[in-house]
């Protein structure tokens, strides 16, 4: 829960999950989202789709496409089932300091669930 105006950008930078990641670990984004930079410094690899240069992607960028699809499939669905969470419908302004935390435990849970079931 972030009052005000803020880019996404901006606001991974405050958020402090930056300071959680560990060298070799990869963050998947959309294509929008311009935080390369950031990462490289830290030796994590930003995961986004290819841009279309021209009217086609070339056969690389296809191939990464797809593999990038695959992987993001799971993390879509695993937020499908955080925003069906009915707990976060009862979440006031008063209780913004536990909003992360709350947050945090259901999108443990999914992703657990997840990547048990296999």
């Amino acid at each position: 829960m972030y009052g005000g105006s803020i880019s996404d950008r901006q606001f991974f930078i405050e958020s402090g999950l930056l300071e959680k990641l560990e060298p070799g670990d990869s963050i998947m984004a959309d294509k929008g989202f311009n935080i390369f930079d950031v990462l490289e410094c830290n030796g994590v690899t930003l995961n986004i789709p290819p841009r279309k240069n021209d009217s086609q992607l070339s056969e690389k960028e296809l191939i990464e496409t797809r593999r990038i699809a695959s992987l993001r499939i799971h993390i879509e669905r695993a937020f499908k089932r955080v925003k069906d969470f009915k707990i976060l419908d009862i979440i006031r302004n008063n209780m913004a300091g536990l909003f992360s935390v709350i947050l945090c435990l259901c999108y443990v849970n999914q992703l657990w669930k997840t990547t048990c079931i296999r």
